[in-house]
């Protein structure tokens, strides 16, 4: 079922999984990526879904502030007395997930979530599915 579309996402819940689903198609994350994430957000709590697949495998180059557009939302969508454990999968490319990795040695900047959800870098939506299923 699509639960928000516009050119650039999509946000589709699929029943079968209990997982939402947000597929991003622009080449850079944008004004309209951070309406799109904190829609899904919402969903999750509004929807007690506990499983959220980010598409964001695109053609572009890792950007420094990429982390920040990814982890600072869940810090601040997510109520910290939430109690349900929440799972989300970021598909990138694999430059972005090497960017990911090397940025994630520099404590200094690192945004870290909340302890209640778990987050984790994929270059295979399927190893990102898969890991959802398993959660």
């Amino acid at each position: 079922m699509t639960l928000f579309s516009t050119p650039e996402a999509t946000l589709i819940f699929n029943s079968a999984s209990q997982t939402l689903h947000l597929s991003y198609k622009a080449t850079r994350l944008s004004v309209s990526f951070e309406q799109a994430y904190q829609r899904a957000l919402q969903e999750m709590l509004d929807q007690n879904v506990d499983k959220l697949l980010l598409d964001l495998k695109r053609n572009a180059p890792p950007t420094e502030d990429e982390t920040e557009h990814l982890l600072q939302p869940l810090i601040t969508a997510l109520p910290a007395h939430h109690n349900q454990p929440l799972y989300i999968a970021a598909v990138v490319s694999e430059g972005q997930y090497q960017h990911q990795i090397a940025s994630y040695s520099s404590a200094a900047s690192q945004t870290v979530p909340p302890a209640h959800i778990e987050f984790n870098y994929f270059t295979s939506r399927r190893d990102a599915t898969a890991w959802l299923s398993e959660n």
